[in-house]
């Protein structure tokens, strides 16, 4: 029983260009795999009645065929098959193809069956592996005696009645047995009659299920109750050689995928909208008249961080591919979420950050691999299909000898030729052959062509000539460097399941099959049919796909490792570190641009591609044709014109495209070559949108923060607030005053009135002093943890603990119990301890948080809390409740601070990241800023939103760092808005932002303890002093009362000092 959770159906099964139509759980009936006719079947239905009546009467022979004759299981229906599923895991998958069914009637002899006879069955054999089905062998296909292998139904004799296999799928109720027999009729004729079963018409009934929405997500696209647009979308996805149908939606938070009909447990594919990092428009494969492109390709990341999906082994990102039936639904998607998410098409749009990769490779802060997979990217190219998979060059030569000395040029290949040039015989042969064919055809045109555009020259190299070659439809090779069943070539023993289907249930012969890398190069270099380049698995995988890992087994016997050089050792993860230490090489390096112009670069095609021997079959260029890179030539739109459209499809899906062309000019030369380290973090071996996302500092970017649009729906004025550092600066000089030690481990400090100071303890007591000494030091026990930060609300001082837990301190109480030790509290010492009883008197205590509260912020009625778990939570007080509002649970560490003004909330991590939201949407960030400091010690400090700039102070090298607050009105353009303060020889260890545009910091300063004030208008000193016998003051605090202008400097030992001026009441 628990195996029966393991299988589920893989559609790799179904015949290429094959939809899914439903399934039903069914039991079968069968004598298979032996043969009947309709005398045979007779005496078996005979034998299993009588069979039947033997189970409570002991064993009887007839009884044990009878248990293997009947098999429980599901019936998978496609449109040009039948698949018969087991629920016992030893037996075979069969699959009855259409063309071999004789029969399809409602059955005699079982009730509520249906009889099915055909001439030939497939069994596929399974096989469990990580708790997942794999087909890891051929297929075996059972002909009937008699029948011809390769009869058909329609070509057999409808006189005789040959041996066959006949099934009877019985079902449960008579309504499905009903539904199932019209819907296997329906199928059946359509696919005698040759009529396509379209799924997209048969879809327009249904639609996406809303149940699938969670609370609150407003409908867009592809809802009924949408009111832009209720009309359902019908899409299919792609995933490797597999494709099936369902609908696609959007919301204001995620984009929906739902299989219709689903084949799998996954009710559906949810991508929340701000964790999409990529969209790209994609070539379909499946053109019709050169249509232009139905498909998208969305990237996410997931929602756990890069770091813990490493630790735990985990992929780092998530695709999907989805073709569009209609190009106008492609459309709507593709503009509302550029709308939503504008940075997610920059990679596909934007020259300017096409121009920033390539500067970024040439100063070699981009690897050449991941420099290479963008390339493919944006030109079309993707993991997740097979006809347009990432191309990545032969770079090595010596795959004989026993060491590689990277070092030597002569183990290098020659990028500046196209992989079918680099054996020069092997070329002139070429050129003789194709030339031979192309003046056999020139002649025939050249009587219509006009004197004027005819050349004189005698040996055919002008560049006319070469032009009119061209647009005449020469070319060189007759296979392409990149095909699907290249791929699936190498990826044998990692994938075999797609051969299997590329080759309708069998292996490639065994002379084809990718057997050794020496050999594979040779057949490369010489043979005069392969001209493939590789693919991005030889560079960043661990080298599994060259190790039969999975036991596959073909028609001539077990499959065996792939030969590696004797370079590597026998390791195949030490073959993929040399050839990526050789892609990532000084040689490699400077010469890797010249095949850039050969592949992605103004050498693929027209007249340059005939003078760099590098011309593919005039269809091979349709995607560069689609996308306006390339006229079409006449000998494409000859082809175009004549061609049926599954054929140009075909050639399209099979025979290999070149990506779309991206430089019209010369490629720039790398300027930098960093040696490459092997490493076991698999982000250097990633994609390049997780190698530049999980490394924005290296590059200098903060991508998220790029281009989201404002979601704040008002516009962002600059304040006018008065602010209080300022006002101590203005005029005089400051003075200092030290406290006397309160305790000798506070956690933080503050002022309770204008002239008596607090301090939080570690042992989770907060004490008050008088600095006129008018009241005694008092000592109140608020909780068993460590208190941890505070803030006034209202009339009362906001305690928050370690405990997870909130404390309103009526302080004014407090103070005066303390004179008299009111009779509802208990003396200890100097300390005053709170019970149950003095609940609403002299406190209010609620929990938060489940875990400790590090930072809190009162305004507008609202606390907002930030804590260790993560998450920021806002509370409304009002005069009798306190009660949850709202929920902020996207950040990726614990809050360091929070600030909340004017409808707007500011948080920031621990570790560095800065996030702005709408609280009245709270699932979807309005801005976001990582920092990226590469030290571990650097920590934020706070962060706030002045009169004119969003603020956050950091231990790092640029502790402050300021954004005008108009950016917010356009965030699509932020980072010019961006600006750092740098402070030389300053340690920050705490800091207080103004609304007054005004920062102090305080810290150590060539060693001495420092305050530092500074106007982040002209990022100027306005104003400083030292303090010669504190160390380490990371605790400020500001004095919001009336009277003079006090601020507040300590450290977690205890130390205390009030700052004022000179000519204030100290």
């Amino acid at each position: 029983m628990m195996l029966s959770a393991v299988r589920s159906f893989d559609l790799v099964l179904l015949e290429e260009s094959e939809e899914y139509v439903s399934d039903a759980a069914c039991s079968v009936v069968s004598p298979f795999p032996l043969e009947s006719n309709a005398t045979t079947w007779s005496q078996f239905v005979e034998s299993l009645k009588s069979a039947h009546g033997c189970r409570n009467k002991g064993k009887h022979p007839r009884y044990t065929s009878w248990i293997h004759a009947v098999r429980k299981g599901r019936i998978r229906i496609g449109t040009k098959s039948l698949i018969f599923e087991p629920d016992a895991f030893d037996s075979p998958i069969l699959k009855l193809h259409f063309q071999n069914i004789t029969s399809i009637t409602d059955s005699v002899d079982v009730s509520k069956g249906i009889y099915v006879s055909c001439t030939r069955v497939t069994s596929i054999p399974t096989t469990i592996y990580n708790g997942k089905t794999r087909f890891l062998s051929a297929y075996d296909v059972h002909i009937a005696k008699g029948v011809p292998s390769s009869s058909t139904v329609d070509n057999m004799s409808h006189g005789s009645d040959p041996l066959g296999f006949v099934f009877i799928f019985a079902y449960t109720t008579a309504t499905m047995h009903e539904e199932q027999l019209s819907e296997y009729m329906r199928l059946w004729g359509s696919y005698k009659l040759n009529v396509d079963i379209d799924m997209f018409k048969s879809s327009k009934a249904g639609g996406f299920s809303q149940s699938l929405l969670q609370p609150r997500e407003k409908p867009i696209l592809g809802c009924a109750s949408s009111s832009i647009h209720p009309d359902s979308v019908y899409c299919w996805r792609l995933k490797r050689m597999v494709r099936y149908g369902g609908y696609a939606a959007l919301t204001d938070r995620a984009f929906y995928f739902e299989p219709s009909p689903n084949f799998s447990r996954k009710s559906c594919k949810r991508i929340p909208i701000d964790r999409i990092l990529h969209i790209f428009k994609r070539d379909s494969g499946i053109p019709s008249k050169i249509e232009s492109a139905t498909a998208l390709e969305i990237i996410s990341l997931p929602e756990e961080s890069i770091e813990k999906r490493i630790q735990n082994s985990r992929k780092l990102y998530s695709c999907i591919y989805v073709e569009f039936k209609l190009e106008d639904d492609r459309e709507k998607f593709t503009s509302t979420l550029r709308n939503m998410v504008p940075r997610a098409f920059y990679a596909l749009e934007s020259r300017a950050f096409r121009n920033d990769m390539t500067q970024l490779w040439r100063r070699g802060v981009l690897p050449n691999f991941q420099y290479i997979d963008f390339l493919n990217c944006i030109s079309g190219r993707s993991r997740y299909d097979m006809s347009h998979y990432p191309i990545y060059p032969w770079v090595l030569t010596n795959y004989d000898s026993a060491t590689l000395d990277l070092k030597d040029a002569r183990n290098f290949r020659d990028l500046s030729k196209p992989i079918g040039a680099l054996n020069h015989d092997r070329l002139v042969h070429l050129k003789s052959r194709m030339n031979t064919l192309h003046f056999a055809t020139k002649s025939n045109s050249d009587v219509t062509e006009s004197s004027d555009a005819k050349c004189t020259c005698d040996d055919d190299k002008c560049d006319m000539c070469l032009l009119r070659m061209w647009n005449s439809g020469f070319y060189l090779y007759c296979s392409h460097y990149s095909t699907p069943a290249l791929v699936v070539f190498f990826l044998i023993r990692l994938q075999p399941e797609c051969q299997l289907r590329l080759y309708s249930g069998k292996f490639d012969a065994a002379a084809r099959t990718f057997k050794s890398i020496a050999e594979t190069y040779h057949n490369v270099v010489h043979g005069h049919s392969t001209f493939f380049e590789l693919i991005p698995e030889f560079y960043s995988s661990d080298g599994s796909f060259l190790r039969n890992q999975l036991n596959v087994t073909t028609q001539d016997g077990r499959l065996c490792d792939v030969e590696l050089p004797r370079w590597a050792g026998n390791s195949s993860s030490q073959f993929v570190n040399v050839m990526r230490s050789a892609l990532e090489s000084e040689h490699v390096s400077k010469h890797l641009h010249e095949w850039i112009d050969l592949v992605f670069g103004y050498k693929q095609a027209g007249l340059e591609s005939i003078k760099s021997d590098n011309t593919f079959h005039p269809l091979s260029y349709l995607s560069s044709v689609r996308v306006g890179k390339l006229s079409m030539t006449p000998a494409t739109q000859n082809l175009v014109r004549t061609m049926e459209p599954k054929a140009i499809s075909v050639h399209v899906r099979e025979f290999g495209q070149a990506p779309i062309i991206l430089f019209e000019n010369p490629h720039p030369q790398r300027l930098r070559h960093p040696q490459w380290q092997a490493t076991d973090n698999p982000v250097p071996n990633a994609p390049w949108f997780i190698y530049v996302s999980h490394n924005r500092d290296i590059f200098g970017v903060s991508d998220p923060e790029t281009g989201d649009e404002p979601r704040i729906g008002r516009t962002i004025t600059q304040g006018s607030c008065e602010g209080h550092l300022r006002s101590m600066v203005v005029d005089g000089t400051l003075r200092m005053r030290r406290v006397p030690k309160l305790s000798d481990t506070i956690t933080g400090a503050g002022f309770a009135t204008s002239d008596i100071v607090y301090a939080l303890t570690q042992t989770g007591s907060v004490m008050f002093h008088s600095i006129d000494q008018s009241v005694p030091t008092i000592s109140a026990s608020i909780d068993r943890s460590p208190l941890t930060c505070s803030t006034w609300v209202k009339q009362n001082l906001c305690i928050c603990s370690g405990s997870g837990y909130m404390t309103l301190c009526n302080v004014d109480s407090v103070i005066s119990a303390s004179r008299g030790y009111d009779a509802n509290m208990a003396a200890r010492g100097d300390a005053l301890y709170f019970h149950s009883e003095d609940q609403g008197t002299f406190f209010y205590r609620q929990q938060l948080h489940e875990d400790g509260i590090s930072c809190v912020a009162f305004s507008d009625d609202v606390i907002t809390s930030g804590g260790f778990d993560e998450t920021v939570k806002q509370f409304q007080v009002t005069n009798s409740d306190i009660r949850m509002i709202g929920i902020f649970d996207d950040h990726n560490g614990p809050l360091a601070s929070v600030f909340s003004s004017s409808g707007l909330l500011l948080t920031a991590t621990v570790g560095g990241s800065l996030t702005l939201w709408d609280p009245r949407s709270p699932h979807s960030p309005v801005w976001n800023h990582e920092i990226g400091h590469q030290s571990r010690s650097c920590q934020v400090i706070s962060c706030s939103i002045s009169n004119r700039y969003i603020q956050m102070v950091s231990s790092g090298d640029h502790p402050v760092i300021f954004w005008d607050v108009r950016m917010l009105n356009s965030l699509s353009s932020c980072s010019g808005f961006k600006r750092e303060l740098s402070i030389p020889n300053f340690d920050v260890l705490g800091g207080l932002c103004d609304p007054n545009d005004c920062i102090g910091l305080s810290g150590t300063q060539d060693g001495v303890s420092t305050l530092q004030f500074y106007d982040i208008n002209t990022r100027s000193v306005l104003a400083q002093t030292a303090f010669h016998d504190m160390s380490y003051p990371s605790i400020l605090a500001v004095n919001y009362f009336n009277g003079s202008h006090r601020m507040l400097v300590a450290n977690t030992s205890g130390d205390i000092y009030t700052v004022c001026l000179k000519d204030s009441t100290t």
